[in-house]
């Protein structure tokens, strides 16, 4: 779902769970303060934007509900996806963000697509990778 910045802040807004995850603005690094190692509240809107910056890319996780928010500024929009994950998805552990943050844990959403290349036969096509969370372990 594509999102203009109003949109973006009234769905940011509405976040009220406690969320693992990080924030990319588009005047820093990823800094510790938006970083979340743990379930937590986000920030307020006006805390993470000055005048001049915005939302370059957020992950998040809710651990309880299993929701992951991919959010990704594309020019003068911002791609939102919010998906609640089953469970029966496969998750892998990726090297993250910086050298003293836990693994980044992924899962890879797949669908079954016709291909014309492949004879017509269905065949397996990405369709999102997802932020669930980082893996859990000895703090840093």
């Amino acid at each position: 779902m594509i999102k203009n910045k109003d949109e973006l802040k009234e769905f940011y807004n509405s976040l009220k769970e406690e969320y693992e995850g990080y924030v990319q603005m588009s005047d820093s690094k990823i800094e510790s303060k938006h970083l979340f190692k743990k379930a937590q509240t986000l920030p307020k809107w006006e805390k993470l934007h000055n005048d001049i910056n915005y939302i370059v890319e957020m992950a998040l996780f809710e651990p309880n509900s299993k929701r992951s928010i991919l959010i990704r500024q594309q020019n003068a929009t911002w791609l939102v996806i919010d998906k609640t994950l089953d469970g029966d998805e496969p998750i892998d552990s990726f090297f993250t963000l910086t050298k003293d943050t836990p693994k980044m844990k992924i899962t890879q959403i797949w669908e079954t697509k016709h291909n014309e290349f492949c004879l017509d036969m269905e065949v397996l096509e990405p369709k999102y990778l997802l932020f669930a969370g980082f893996e859990k372990g000895e703090e840093k």
